[in-house]
Formats: structure tokens, sequence, C-alpha cells
């Protein structure tokens, strides 16, 4: 299984990002982590996969120990993140971590879409997706019509913990 996740997400990277190049370190046992090394010019990054866990993408710089930023179930999606990264990346010159927009084609939705789950017009989903700062029960809420569901965690530099927010249980 591992090994044809693997070739999935490297052939779909491929069809996407013709001229990257990728490197592959496959797990030394079952059930073990692989990493893949994904270059093209000066855009770098690296993804582990672990069959029950996933693609897990590293966006910011990667340290010994540290869990990935984002964890993607498909080789599909993993590779499509990978090319989002890939554009932004020639295009600001940074990797950056996932917008809205980015995750709602991601989901193979459309502003349409997400304005008809939420009852609303395209347009408020465009100045959703474009505002910098969204409450978060609007957050939530468009997260929710996308398919999904929002989780906050707080890090400190002696803690990480999944914060609780009742209030928007009730209300998405």
């Amino acid at each position: 299984m591992t090994a044809q996740s693997i070739e999935a997400f490297v052939k779909n990277l491929l069809e996407l990002a013709p001229n990257a190049k990728i490197n592959v370190d496959e797990a030394e046992a079952d059930g073990g982590e692989s990493f893949i090394d994904i270059s093209e010019g000066d855009f770098r990054t690296e993804v582990s996969y672990r069959p029950n866990f996933g693609f897990g993408v590293y966006v910011t710089p990667r340290a010994f120990g540290q869990r990935p930023d984002e964890v993607f179930r498909t080789a599909d999606k993993a590779a499509k993140r990978i090319w989002q990264l890939r554009e932004s990346f020639l295009k600001d010159g940074v990797l950056k971590h996932l917008t809205l927009v980015e995750m709602r084609v991601l989901t193979g939705l459309t502003q349409v879409d997400v304005a008809n789950a939420l009852d609303i017009k395209q347009p408020s989903v465009q100045r959703i997706e474009r505002r910098g700062n969204v409450q978060i029960e609007t957050l939530a809420r468009h997260i929710h019509a996308m398919g999904g569901r929002l989780e906050m965690s707080v890090v400190f530099d002696d803690m990480e913990a999944r914060l609780e927010l009742t209030a928007l249980k009730s209300n998405v």
C-alpha cells in the first residue's frame, strides 16, 4: 500500500509540475514513515507519508521531530497542495500556509457552491476569502460549508493544546 500511494502521489505531482525533481526515501519497515523531497529551481519542500496517517506537508522550515504543517489523506490532494505551494513560491518567493481560496480549490468547490451552502451570495464568499480579519464564527461556518470543521490550537514555548470553543459548536 505504501509504494502504491507514494507512486500515485509522484505521478499526480509530475502531471502538475513535470520539471519537479522528486527523491523518495522509503520507510525501513512496513507501516513506517517515508520521506519525499521535492524541488524545482529554488522551490523546495518535504512531504512525509505514513499509511495510516496520510501525506504530511511541511510549509515551515523543518526541525527534527517537527510535525507536518498540513496533512492530506489522498495522494491527489497532497500533490495539488504541493503544486499550490510551488505556484505561490514562484509568485512570492516564499512558502505560505493554506488560504481559504486554496482550501476551497482543494475541495473542488466554487465560490457559488460555498455561497449556496451558506445561503449567501457569491460576492460575500469572495469578500470572506479576501478578508484579512475574519470572525471565528464566520470562519467556522465557511469551513463547515466546504465539508470541514474548524479546530483551534494554542502554542506556548512549553506546551501545545487544542482549544475548546463550545460556543461555535451550537452555531455551525
